[in-house]
């Protein structure tokens, strides 16, 4: 190679030739006395820069059934939160990749908690790929990681808890082998836990995603590994070389992926609202508030309207509240005091004490109906005494300040009112 050649490939300007660029080996490991049995079992050894891994793999057709429900209706749920709500905390951003995320631990927390098991499911064009990397032993730690691609590109990633336990778990066990990896990257994430909450709170006891397959999903697990016991199985396996009940730990894993897609499915299919009621009350309130709470306004006074249009008065409590709330930020206020006293019929708490305080407002400031507005005002006081233990010290002084100078204006505004009438009175009797 001439000495001009040699220069303009230093300056980048030039390619290398395949033939000179030196390959860079994979260096070669002692792999432990259970490889084989392992890879019997259905698992891979997967060898990389930094060590060994075992990894399985597992595809789902399109048509595959997850409880009652086909995977095949993830694509339109996507496509749906896509055109529909681009910001939506449940959409994923609009040409991004996605993959759903679980993983198995040794424990629940603390540094020497390590990751033994990344599940991580992607969309493919003729269904969906599980892979499932099995750490080989804790020594393996840094090839383990290595081999889970969330250092490449940025996507969003789709958990259960995940923003409470999975990702901070990676987060530590990457910076513990930050020396050694490429960086992680930022991505985006949708936390289906979070979501449930938003969705059935109120209506479910417990938010393990157990129970949501059970009570939403129509799946029931045969033969599932608790839990608490993988860290146990995971120890035994490595030590005795063992891989049968590890497997029934990727079992547990597999399930738990599987889930989140149907989980995903099934509650796009709640926010595209059919005619066809599926849920109580409760829910679709909790996803009017859900989309208030966006700043999304109109969106959130469509769904309180679908419940008090579809449901019982009884069960719409809430919604009539919230509608009427909706109707005062229109300037209608009489359709709104219709609502809020709809809303008193059943409604309780906090909410029972927020609607006092709008009648209240809306009696003086719209309607100068004074008596009524000094009547609600009264009832918000009692009212509050009566939830002194779930209103706090800070807030129910503040909110008995302004009730107070509710009422004392309020007042003033009626005996005013009382002596404009009386020099009125006179003026008329007089000759």
């Amino acid at each position: 190679m001439s000495y001009e050649k040699k220069l303009l490939q230093l300056k980048g300007l030039v390619k290398k030739n395949s033939t000179e660029q030196i390959k860079k080996e994979i260096p070669s490991f002692k792999l432990p006395f259970y490889t084989e049995k392992w890879i019997q079992h259905g698992l891979k050894l997967i060898q990389n820069e930094h060590g060994f891994l075992f990894v399985k793999e597992s595809f789902y057709s399109n048509e595959h059934i997850h409880g009652n429900i086909v995977l095949s209706k993830l694509t339109d749920s996507i496509k749906f939160m896509q055109d529909n709500y681009p910001d939506h905390p449940l959409t994923v951003s609009l040409d991004n990749k996605y993959s759903f995320y679980d993983t198995e631990t040794t424990g629940l927390k603390g540094t020497g908690v390590l990751i033994f098991l990344n599940g991580v499911l992607t969309k493919t064009k003729d269904g969906f790929l599980l892979k499932q990397y099995v750490l080989a032993d804790p020594s393996q730690e840094t090839a383990f990681l290595y081999s889970l691609d969330f250092w490449r590109d940025t996507q969003t990633i789709i958990t259960y808890n995940g923003k409470s336990f999975d990702l901070p778990q990676l987060i530590s066990r990457w910076t513990m082998n930050r020396n050694l990896l490429p960086k992680l990257k930022q991505h985006d994430h949708i936390d289906l836990m979070h979501t449930s909450k938003r969705i059935w709170k109120g209506n479910l006891e417990r938010f393990k995603l157990k129970q949501i397959e059970e009570q939403k999903l129509g799946f029931q697990r045969n033969g599932d590994i608790p839990g608490h016991l993988a860290p146990i199985i995971y120890f035994d396996a490595v030590k005795t070389g063992n891989p049968v009940n590890l497997m029934k730990v990727l079992k547990h894993n597999e399930w738990d992926i599987l889930s989140l897609v149907t989980l995903y499915i099934i509650t796009v299919d709640l926010l595209i609202k059919k005619e066809e009621v599926a849920e109580s009350s409760v829910t679709y309130t909790n996803i009017g508030k859900w989309f208030q709470d966006l700043k999304t306004t109109e969106v959130s006074f469509d769904w309180f309207k679908f419940v008090v249009d579809h449901f019982p008065k009884q069960e719409a409590s809430i919604a009539y509240m919230y509608v009427g709330l909706h109707l005062k930020r229109k300037k209608l206020f009489m359709e709104s005091i219709q609502a809020f006293e709809e809303s008193l019929k059943e409604i309780s708490g906090k909410y029972r004490l927020k609607v006092y305080i709008e009648l209240a407002k809306l009696y003086e400031h719209q309607q100068k109906d004074y008596e009524s507005a000094l009547e609600m005002t009264s009832k918000s006081a009692l009212y509050m005494d009566s939830l002194s233990d779930s209103i706090s010290t800070q807030s129910k002084l503040r909110l008995e300040q302004e009730l107070y100078k509710r009422r004392e204006r309020i007042i003033r505004k009626i005996n005013i009112s009382r002596e404009s009438a009386q020099h009125n009175k006179k003026r008329v009797q007089m000759p």
